[in-house]
């Protein structure tokens, strides 16, 4: 075993070559100057010096001369370690003194083995016949590693060149960094890997050497190491008084005093990051519990780690402090090539007004005392489009717009003479002409003594602010569709136009605008079809309007034109008919020959309405007619109609109050056996009785519920209704018999009909063979998808499935067969003039033997006579329906009715 000594100033340096030399057997030595050099070598009398040149206090080349002018001395053996001269200079200095072996910075790894072997052979402290480095041990053969990640965890040999390899790879990537943070996170990550540690930890401290600048953790919580990290009394921040790398294993006391949640580690390695003069701050690596534990290798390693980063980290503040430096220094310069004679501070403040001056948005123009411009900004280049040279020497009264008088301005100048300020908006004009708005304040500037000396105008350009300010009243009174007015602008055009034909005496009409099914542009074109479609409407709408007239657009698909020149009729419908012929025509959109009609309803002043309510209301009425009536057309109000649609208004209102106020009652009519009058089922059927109203029809209200939406609550009502009267009337020993109940397509179409179904037969008890739903053609037309859903889940609860009104609608054979269906039931159409008109009588008769052919059960409504039972009788209908039998009766009769059990006629 020999002994070495190392020398360098810079402790990276020491610790790459500790680190290197670290796995031979030699005894290693360290000093950071020439002085402390020889004293350790006439201490230990080492059989090899590995020492740089400059160095402070004692360079490199005069410790050796001293070394060999001692004569106990002169025979140790020297290599020059260093990076400073030229490899001539170098050289040439090695003879001078006897040094054999010059090494440049940085050397490859084998190099540095290499000369240290030779050099030992040659002091006679190694054998000549095998180097050290031969004579270690066969590596046990490692799993390959990424190219860019060395497996520094492999076997001895293999480790260390891994490890060097990080180590190299490291110092480049720390030398780059010029953030804390990522000369923080540079290092954990080789860190970690370098040692194999299966945690660490870094704190790096303020220039103060106790605050805390940077923290931060890998495989571990860094919060859970902040309440520790400058507490010197216990780990980690204790790590601060080590003045060397501190290895713990589990067990050993000092690991107690980690923060209480820090995860108990089975090894720890922890030392200060410092260099000569500073306290950088400090890291430790842990290893798990079961791992192996840190060894004398580990603890060198972690030691150059950490003299790497102290060196890179003190290069990095050194960086922020050169920075800073160069940004004052940089000012500096700037201040004193404007100013001279001013002081230094005054220099820094009147190159920031300079740059400040130079990058505002805001034009600034400066005058003398007589008004003469003086100096102005890019910005007022910008905006009035003068140079500085063509507005220097120029009174600001050059950029005049003329939109505003003398007095104005004497106004500004009084403002200027007695406040010393003036603000407001100014309307100027740019040289190529254009006047535009910008907001300017005008201050005098005075010396000490009072003395006015100059004038000082900042101005905002309000173009684009006044553009837009604009564009949100157009917006806020415009369709952003069409860009047509709105509701709000048209009222107020309309209650104008209203004025100025009250006192011409002239009427005026009013084109309410429906373009038809256009949901079916959106459904199967998309929304962007069905705009470009409006768009469109809304053009054409305007190229048939009058220079008087007004077009707008009211709601999603509505429009309105206000004819102001329509002397008669005549122009009025003249009119509306270029006006649908217009929409009618054919348009492409998306690839698509896209054709929509148009509905109009139309109203007129004086004669409809003389407020602008009455006449939209009067339109929109005229409107509904036309578009019942068929769409593609137009009609004029006509008062009933007004009427009618306020008797509409006030019934919907009341229905709304209806379920609440009990007012809904169902009534039931018995179905009987054609041949013995027995009860075999009924029908539940809604009634309504207002006491505002009266008793209202099934055929008003029902309708009105399903535009409104109302049947969905209603049909439940019915639905729950029905069940537990049934079930009531079963529990108290009367016959059982199943109730039919009539379902909406609307109710089917908001795919609830099972779920209302289930919950009411829940709550009722009934069985579900004794419910019957009733359905129309329209819910097979509709989603048959979902229908055909709905249906099969009733027929799987139990529930009987009857098409009502066969017959009146398309009909379909494939419904049929389609859905699966128990009863048909034929219409009361066909019933009443069964004995009269063979057409009744065959689509009866063919109804009955499709149903028998489809092994459905057939029910026939509105059996009045006994000429109709009896010819029902003879083609094959058994069970009948109508006023022959009963009409609906309230519950209570109808309870009378089952404790017969049969209707005599």
């Amino acid at each position: 075993m020999a002994t070495i000594l190392i020398v360098d100033d810079r402790p990276s340096n020491r610790a790459y070559l500790l680190a290197l030399l670290g796995f031979t057997a030699h005894r290693l030595l360290e000093a950071d100057d020439g002085a402390t050099a020889l004293d350790l070598v006439r201490a230990h009398r080492p059989d090899l010096i590995i020492t740089d040149i400059l160095m402070p206090k004692m360079d490199g080349y005069e410790f050796v001369q001293r070394l060999r002018a001692d004569r106990d001395l002169a025979a140790t053996r020297v290599i020059f370690y260093s990076a400073v001269y030229a490899e001539r200079e170098t050289l040439a200095m090695a003879r001078s003194c006897g040094v054999e072996r010059v090494l440049s910075k940085p050397s490859d790894a084998d190099a540095i083995m290499e000369a240290v072997n030779a050099e030992l052979m040659l002091a006679g402290a190694l054998p000549s016949a095998a180097p050290a480095a031969a004579e270690a041990p066969s590596p046990v053969p490692a799993a390959a590693a990424p190219a860019d990640t060395p497996d520094t965890c492999a076997a001895p040999e293999g480790q260390l060149n891994a490890r060097l390899a990080a180590l190299e790879a490291l110092c480049l990537q720390l030398v780059g960094e010029r953030e804390v943070d990522g000369l923080a996170a540079c290092f954990l990550k080789a860190a970690g890997r370098i040692l194999c540690a299966d945690g660490l930890a870094l704190c790096l401290f303020e220039r103060d050497e106790r605050s805390v600048r940077h923290l931060s953790a890998q495989g571990l919580d860094s919060a859970l190491v902040a309440p520790h990290a400058a507490n010197d009394l216990r780990l980690p921040g204790a790590l601060v008084h080590a003045r060397e790398a501190l290895l713990l294993n589990a067990g050993e006391p000092l690991l107690a005093t980690l923060p209480a949640q820090h995860p108990r580690p089975g090894a720890l390695l922890g030392l200060a990051v410092r260099d000569l003069q500073h306290l950088h701050g400090w890291m430790y690596f842990v290893r798990a519990p079961g791992a192996a534990p840190f060894g004398e290798e580990d603890r060198r390693w972690a030691a150059a780690l950490g003299a790497h980063l102290a060196v890179a980290y003190e290069n990095l503040n050194l960086y922020g402090v050169v920075q800073r430096h160069a940004a004052q220094l940089q000012l500096e310069a700037t201040a004193r090539a404007r100013a001279d004679a001013a002081l230094r501070e005054s220099e820094h403040r009147l190159e920031l007004a300079r740059q400040v001056f130079d990058s505002t948005q805001e034009a600034i123009m400066m005058t003398d005392a007589c008004a003469n411009i003086v100096a102005v900004n890019p910005a007022f280049e910008r905006i009035t489009g003068y140079s500085e040279a063509e507005a220097m020497g120029q009174n600001p009264r050059f950029l005049r717009s003329g939109r505003q008088d003398s007095a104005f301005y004497r106004a500004m100048w009084d403002s200027l003479e007695q406040r010393g300020q003036w603000r407001g908006e100014l309307w100027n004009r740019r040289k190529n002409g254009e006047i535009f708005p910008e907001h300017t304040s005008i201050s005098a500037v005075r010396d000490d003594e009072g003395k006015l000396t100059a004038y000082v105008s900042v101005s905002s350009d309000l173009s684009a602010l006044k553009a837009a300010h604009n564009q949100l009243d157009f917006l806020s009174n415009h369709d952003a569709l069409t860009q047509l007015p709105n509701r709000s602008l048209f009222q107020d055009r309309l209650q104008q136009s209203i004025a100025a034909a009250r006192r011409s005496g002239r009427q005026l009409a009013l084109l309410m605008v429906n373009v038809d099914r256009l949901s079916r542009i959106n459904d199967s074109l998309g929304h962007a079809a069905g705009d470009a479609l409006l768009r469109e409407v809304a053009r054409r709408a305007k190229d048939i309007a009058g220079p008087l007239d007004t077009v707008a657009r009211l709601s999603g698909d509505e429009f309105v034109l206000l004819l102001s020149g329509c002397d008669d009729t005549e122009d009025i419908i003249f009119s509306a008919r270029r006006l649908i012929d217009a929409i009618a025509q054919p348009l492409p959109v998306g690839g698509h020959d896209v054709v929509v009609t148009g509905s109009v309803g139309i109203s007129v002043f004086p004669r409809d309405g003389d407020a602008p309510g009455d006449l939209l209301k009067a339109a929109d009425a005229a409107l509904a007619h036309q578009k019942e009536a068929g769409r593609n057309g137009f009609r004029f109000f006509k008062g009933e109609m007004n009427d009618q649609a306020l008797r509409w208004l006030a019934l919907e209102t009341q229905l709304r109050r209806a379920i609440g106020r009990n007012e809904l009652a169902l009534h039931f009519q018995p179905q009987v056996a054609r041949g013995d009058g027995s009860v075999l089922g009924m029908e539940a059927l809604l009634r309504w009785h207002s006491p505002e109203l009266g008793r209202i029809p099934p055929s008003d209200f029902i309708p009105l519920a399903e535009d409104t939406g109302l049947i969905l609550p209603i049909g439940d009502w019915v639905i729950r209704q029905a069940c537990l009267q049934n079930k009531a009337w079963q529990d108290a020993g009367l016959a059982r018999v199943p109730v039919a109940v009539n379902v909406s397509a609307h109710q089917f179409k908001a795919g609830t009909v099972p779920a209302v179904v289930r919950a009411a037969l829940q709550e009722s008890g009934l069985e579900a063979r004794y419910l019957e739903v009733e359905l129309t053609e329209s819910v097979m037309m509709g989603d048959t998808t979902a229908a055909e859903a709905q249906l099969a889940e009733l027929r799987a609860m139990g529930v009987s499935l009857s098409l009502d009104d066969f017959g009146t609608g398309y009909s379909s054979l494939g419904y049929l067969s389609r859905f699966s269906l128990d009863k048909l039931k034929i219409d009361q159409a066909f019933v009443r003039n069964i004995t009269l008109d063979q057409r009744s009588a065959a689509i009866a008769q063919a109804t009955i033997a499709l149903a028998e052919g489809l092994a459905l059960r057939v029910v026939a409504e509105g059996v009045e006579t006994l000429a109709q039972r009896d010819f029902l009788g003879r083609i094959g209908c058994d069970v009948l329906q109508g006023y022959l039998y009963s009409p609906p009766l309230p519950a209570r009769e109808m309870q009378e009715l089952l404790q017969a059990g049969r209707v005599a006629l």
